[in-house]
């Protein structure tokens, strides 16, 4: 092969690279296109099913009115300055939160459906118990002993992020008593429809006194569930049939268990862990949406994410386009070859639409059955191919089983997701050194000479 024809070749080898860049971009950009008809899926069942749900409270609400005397200086007609005595009233309202909570919770998960998108979904059983303390009321009472009070009904709410999630009308037990839950929470900026609440018995104003509850709420959700700690002391025990939690919030469970067959959870925390007297302050002033804010929780996540897994691997397709140009390279100089830009571009494409069938295949079959389906698939081709324009069924095999040699490794990088980095940059680096120490002794300049003047002729095909 004459030297400059060779580098004319080479060049518009490294041109073709270039331009497969296009349809690897084009199959990159449908899989975010598949993940947004996904999200457009998660939508849909999300306007018939609760959301993503936050549970918060309970909170004791103790509206009164504080009536005093307050003197101020007026002047009369004559400018001579008196002092008077007005009295005024002011209306506010006292938050308790629980000296201990208690939830536990039994969380049934289950698959909702879209077309091909599945949507990961649950009921939740909870168990909620606790207690207040009326000694804030007492200390309220001997800050203002001057003054006179006038209580309203006092009233317990729990906030529920999406209200629609409640399957039955629960029923609290207050201090031995049943009471009733009414919709919506009834506390300040929080909307009409965040929760419930039930009115409450007159409360002790003499002494400190404990004040038990309890009740149990149904509460249907999607993908994702969250408990805001509102409590001086407080502990969520969770158990689910979820194989793959992923935890969320500020602060991660004291103690985890994952199984196969579901995960078991618990959280502890303080008042100290939280900062819930900045947001009880703010729900006094008028907002009290911030309750649902400070939350721990954990996420239904699918066990293989088959878009992300794939725009992985698409990332890597350049890589295996280089490598099988390369070697095809070396065996046109070694065997004195001539491969065609044509078919070049074609094993380009093959290698191209392997991507295109694992997307397609992985959203109907485990990720691991359409991984390998793809392959198969475009590794037979390729070495079919391979053994036809190398006129040799061995260096068919031997390219082909060499390719699916690099698809079984990207596989595994694909699978270790937090040493994906570490293992893809070693694969890079050994295919590197393989290559280099291969040819180390090549006389690059004799190979791309050739026979100079000499035409080459194509070799008959042979069946070795």
């Amino acid at each position: 092969m004459h030297s400059r024809a060779f580098y004319f070749k080479l060049a518009t080898i490294i041109g073709l690279m270039v331009f497969l860049l296009i349809p690897q971009s084009f199959i990159l950009g449908l899989v975010g296109e598949r993940a947004g008809w996904r999200e457009q899926a998660y939508q849909s069942i999300g306007q018939s099913w609760p959301g993503e749900q936050t549970l918060a409270g309970p909170v004791l609400a103790i509206p009164y009115q504080l009536t005093f005397n307050r003197k101020e200086k007026v002047k009369d007609d004559g400018g001579r300055e008196r002092e008077i005595t007005r009295e005024e009233t002011l209306s506010d309202t006292l938050y308790l939160l629980p000296k201990q909570l208690n939830i536990q919770s039994k969380l049934d998960s289950s698959v909702r459906y879209r077309g091909i998108y599945g949507v990961p979904v649950y009921t939740s059983g909870l168990q909620v118990k606790g207690e207040f303390s009326n000694q804030a009321l007492l200390d309220l009472l001997a800050e203002n002993k001057d003054k006179q009070f006038r209580w309203d009904k006092p009233y317990l709410s729990v906030l529920v992020r999406d209200q629609r999630g409640i399957v039955a009308p629960p029923s609290l037990t207050w201090a031995g008593s049943k009471l009733a839950f009414q919709p919506g929470s009834n506390l300040p900026g929080a909307g009409a429809s965040a929760g419930m609440y039930a009115k409450l018995p007159a409360l002790a104003l003499d002494a400190e006194t404990r004040l038990p509850f309890a009740f149990d709420l149904e509460l249907n959700g999607m993908r994702a569930m969250n408990f805001a700690l509102l409590s001086e002391d407080t502990s969520v025990q969770l158990a689910s049939n979820w194989a793959n939690p992923s935890f969320t919030g500020e602060l991660l469970p004291v103690r985890r268990d994952i199984t196969e067959t579901g995960f078991s959870a618990q959280w502890r925390a303080s008042s100290f862990s939280f900062n819930v007297t900045g947001a009880m302050e703010e729900c006094r002033k008028g907002d009290c949406t911030n309750l649902l804010s400070r939350a721990v929780g954990f996420g239904l996540i699918q066990p293989v994410d088959v878009y992300q897994q794939s725009e992985r691997s698409i990332k890597y397709a350049l890589l295996f386009i280089v490598l099988t140009f390369v070697t095809l390279i070396l065996f046109e100089l070694l065997k004195k070859l001539r491969i065609h830009p044509v078919q070049y571009t074609l094993v380009g494409f093959a290698l191209l639409v392997f991507y295109l069938l694992l997307i397609s295949l992985s959203e109907h079959l485990a990720f691991l059955t359409a991984y390998s389906t793809a392959g198969l698939a475009s590794t037979g081709l390729l070495t079919l191919y391979f053994g036809a324009i190398l006129h040799s069924r061995k260096l068919g095999l031997l390219l082909g089983a060499g390719l699916a040699g690099l698809y079984a490794l990207l596989y595994m990088i694909l699978q270790a997701e937090e040493n994906a980095l570490l293992m893809g940059s070693v694969l890079i680096f050994v295919v590197l050194a393989v290559l280099m120490l291969a040819t180390r002794h090549f006389d690059w300049y004799a190979l791309t000479a050739g026979n100079a003047g000499e035409k080459l002729a194509s070799p008959a095909p042979t069946t070795e």
